[in-house]
């Protein structure tokens, strides 16, 4: 089963707020084949569809912008129908210009999803419909001087899991909850200044907090943790290279025992080269830490690198392809790790200036707790904008 991440709906640039008034309605819709549907050993291939709609409105009223946002998504498949998948959000954001240079955003989204999950044994499927529901917060302050800038961040998410329903078995089980309530708190200070047109440096300092309520600890083997993390670097931009580099250390301790403390090195990488007028090739990378849904019971370190290619072979159709690998392993459990690589490959059509076609062609090779297994997906999608 794929993850649903939580979508905060309320995450748009500054810039993007304080416009004029719009409205926008997003719409995709996919179909296409996938061959391992609920991404486990000796899984079945199905056929599916996914759509996906947006839908936001943006106003100004002098130094005040406000943005709502509506966004809906399903998956459904055609003959394994406990692995449809269904989400719903809405959110909202303002943003306050408390004086030249100086701009206050604040916003709130509400996450609603129903998961399926279909578990192969035996010849049999055995399905777990789960749910969740998440509420996210957050509040930037950014300053903007001459040659500088700094923004102070506070991000909270609360995930509050339903009752699963479990199906197939012989005999009928009541609804049951499998995960525990997590709430992640995260505070930070990102600092950038322009030494040259070209270049300038930058400073992260952050702090994640995370909390599990005390009877789902026990119930759930789930601990509260805290991360700390200090970074610093540079971006630059010469002629068709942009580069943005940030490199320090991300310290993590469980909150039951601080003696636990573990130090890991912190990464956050971007990179875009520009050849010619058709050929850009990206490359990115990230170590990081994660408290929301670690792999051991308190947190997990992750891995990502992703390289990618897209040429432009007129302006209305492009082809780009990627590959990337992922690895996350539990930081006080070292013994639980999951590792995915991927291969994918896309042809991009614009039909018009609101709607675009696309085919891709994607290829998982995953391991996790012992076990191995691949995941081939091909898809045709229309994407409108209006």
């Amino acid at each position: 089963m794929r993850r649903f991440s939580c979508i905060a709906v309320w995450v748009v640039s500054v810039s993007a707020v304080l416009g004029e008034d719009a409205f926008a309605l997003k719409s995709t819709v996919e179909t296409g084949w996938t061959s391992n549907v609920t991404e486990s050993v000796d899984a079945p291939s199905d056929l599916f569809v996914e759509h996906k709609h947006e839908l936001s409105l943006s106003h100004s009223m002098g130094a005040l912008s406000l943005r709502g946002t509506l966004l809906f998504e399903q998956t459904r498949f055609a003959t394994i129908a406990v692995e449809d998948d269904m989400s719903a959000a809405a959110g909202v954001e303002a943003a306050l210009e408390l004086d030249k240079g100086m701009v206050l955003r604040a916003g709130y989204a509400l996450t609603r999803d129903w998961i399926g999950e279909g578990l192969p044994l035996n010849g049999a499927m055995i399905g777990v419909a789960n749910g969740k529901v998440t509420h996210e917060t957050m509040m930037e302050l950014a300053v903007i001087g001459t040659d500088q800038q700094v923004n102070v961040t506070v991000n909270a998410s609360w995930r509050y899991p339903g009752d699963a329903i479990i199906s197939g078995l012989p005999i009928t089980l009541p609804p049951v909850r499998l995960d525990p309530e997590v709430g992640v708190v995260a505070v930070g200070v990102n600092w950038e200044k322009a030494v040259t047109g070209t270049m300038a440096v930058l400073g992260r300092l952050k702090g994640d907090f995370s909390n599990v309520p005390e009877p789902d600890q026990l119930d759930y083997g789930r601990l509260p943790g805290t991360a700390g993390t200090a970074a610093g670097g540079v971006r630059a931009k010469a002629g068709n290279l942009f580069v943005e580099f940030l490199a320090g250390a991300t310290m993590v301790w469980p909150l039951i025992d601080p003696g636990l403390r573990e130090i890991l090195p912190y990464l956050a990488m971007q990179s875009e080269l520009a050849l010619g007028d058709r050929w850009t090739v990206a490359l990115r990378a990230e170590k990081s830490v994660d408290l929301d849904d670690p792999l051991d019971p308190v947190a997990s370190s992750i891995s990502e690198v992703e390289l990618s290619a897209r040429y432009r072979m007129t302006d209305a159709l492009s082809v780009s392809a990627a590959v990337s690998r992922s690895d996350e392993m539990g930081i006080f459990d070292a013994s639980q790790t999951r590792r995915v690589q991927t291969a994918s490959l896309r042809l991009d059509y614009a039909i018009a200036d609101q709607a675009s076609l696309s085919l891709a062609a994607l290829r998982k090779w995953v391991e996790e707790g012992g076990d191995n297994y691949d995941v081939d997906r091909f898809t045709l999608a229309i994407s409108t904008q209006f």
